[in-house]
């Protein structure tokens, strides 16, 4: 994952709205592993930015529950 991507993730997942929901478990394990891949902290920083953004998106009740099933998950 580059920088670039990153942010143009976190801006994307902001006006994604409901359809979020449905691919949240892929985008959520996705930037997850790339974290814990990377070593250039600059980046480090853009992933967790991105992460922050897509859980300030979740906003009905299926995507919150698919977050805290996840979570558990993991």
């Amino acid at each position: 994952m580059t920088a670039f991507n990153a942010r143009a993730l976190a801006s994307l997942v902001t006006v994604a709205g409901p359809a979020l929901s449905k691919r949240l478990t892929i985008i959520l394990t996705a930037l997850i592993r790339a974290v814990e891949n990377q070593t250039d902290d600059g980046l480090k920083s853009d992933i967790n930015e991105a992460v922050s953004a897509l859980l300030g998106s979740i906003g009905d009740q299926e995507g919150l529950q698919t977050l805290m099933l996840l979570l558990a998950g993991w």
